[in-house]
């Protein structure tokens, strides 16, 4: 593709891009400016009673912990996002099934294996909050129990849907991932300071490919192809949507990437729900954080940024890898951007520099070094990539900026 195809496929969205832009820092303001006059409201538990609730063993909060658990993945950890974004999903999964045009990105081509996928999350969430919850460590506070989303789901896209090849992949799937995450949060990453997503993330670059290589041992573990990749499928919809409609739909896909679903109709019900929960106590999303207006504009910023750097991959080759940025300005902003300071969207605006810019290359060039041919999912190595960048980026926050804007 020549200098001026690429010029001119990038003024296609031009225009979405911008209002993208504006309506994110529009976003920002509006919910910035309201927060304070919601700080006292209380219609719903905060996330830091819910924690204390788990800790004290209380069913109520519990089974809030196991909703909120279906949005960690992509950091909002809420009960009105979960509630919204599960009827989102099955709503996308249904227009997908139906090749609807109001599909979106459905679920990333996936709406004829969606409800095992939920029923394999709903159960793996489950199980670990039992097992890991009640036995060991029990609840010692932040307990990593949402990794089964990122972990499970891709199993169970790998291996296929049957009874036996669900069960198989949340129990294993739930037994070997909470154990590894949980030793990588305390024994590594939390006395380095990182983000506590990297645990997740170095635990499912074991997890994937270890339970992979277990599986094939399993007579009754195959692996299926579809005979039409479902996804080809969806990429044939999107060519045929205007360049606006498909950038808006790819930026909420590539959030609800996040949650492996990839659905641009869950991420919009998500964040409904978010804000719905938000304005009920504000300290209910987001961990309790009160940043959930920086990190929803971070996150869809930083997806508008990089599917309009990489649009012309978009076009020629019907996917970039633009979305693990969401994940490193989502896991940036909760560790290090959380007070609303002129410091914070400083480092919340590089981040999203550096996610939109480094992911797309960096990714294809991991996947060659390691010579990749499909042997496992891909998002073992999309999650090397994210938790080496989001290292590196924390040390220079922690060591560079921070202390300088102290000073």
């Amino acid at each position: 593709m020549d200098q001026d195809s690429t010029h001119t496929s990038r003024k296609e969205i031009l225009p979405a891009f911008a209002g993208t832009l504006i309506g994110a820092v529009v976003l920002f303001l509006a919910m910035n400016a309201l927060q304070p006059m919601l700080m006292e409201n209380h219609f719903i538990h905060d996330f830091g009673t819910m924690l204390a609730g788990c800790m004290e063993g209380t069913v109520f909060y519990k089974v809030m912990w196991y909703f909120a658990d279906f949005t960690e993945a992509t950091f909002i950890a809420s009960v009105p996002a979960s509630i919204f974004m599960i009827v989102g999903g099955f709503v996308a999964a249904y227009l997908e099934r139906k090749k609807s045009r109001l599909a979106g990105t459905g679920v990333d081509g996936h709406g004829h294996l969606f409800s095992g996928m939920f029923f394999a999350t709903a159960a793996a969430i489950l199980l670990g909050m039992l097992v890991f919850g009640e036995l060991y460590p029990g609840w010692t506070g932040w307990v990593p129990t949402f990794a089964v989303v990122l972990t499970v789901q891709v199993l169970v896209l790998f291996f296929g849907v049957s009874a036996a090849k669900i069960a198989t992949s949340v129990l294993l799937g739930t037994f070997i991932t909470f154990p590894v995450v949980y030793v990588l949060q305390i024994f590594l990453v939390g006395p380095l300071g990182l983000p506590l997503f990297v645990a997740v993330s170095i635990g499912v670059f074991i997890v994937v490919p270890l339970c992979t290589a277990l599986f094939k041992l399993f007579p009754w573990m195959k692996i299926q192809e579809p005979e039409t990749p479902p996804a080809e499928e969806i990429e044939e919809e999107q060519s045929k949507s205007s360049p606006t409609s498909f950038f808006l739909n790819r930026v909420f896909g590539d959030v609800g990437e996040l949650a492996i679903w990839g659905s641009s109709i869950a991420t919009v019900a998500m964040y409904v729900g978010a804000i719905i929960g938000w304005v009920l106590n504000p300290l209910e999303p987001a961990y309790g954080a009160g940043n959930l207006p920086l990190l929803i504009a971070s996150q869809i910023a930083v997806a508008a940024l990089a599917i309009f750097i990489w649009y012309p991959k978009w076009k020629k080759e019907g996917w970039a890898f633009t979305f693990p940025g969401i994940v490193l300005v989502s896991a940036i902003v909760g560790s290090y951007a959380a007070t609303g300071t002129v410091s914070d969207i400083v480092i919340a605006v590089l981040t999203i520099a550096i996610g939109a810019v480094i992911f797309a290359p960096m990714v294809e060039k991991v996947m060659a070094l390691f010579r990749y041919k499909g042997s496992y999912h891909v998002i073992a190595l999309i999650q090397l990539c994210i938790f080496s960048v989001c290292i590196v980026w924390s040390f220079v926050i922690m060591y560079g900026l921070l202390p300088l804007f102290a000073a």
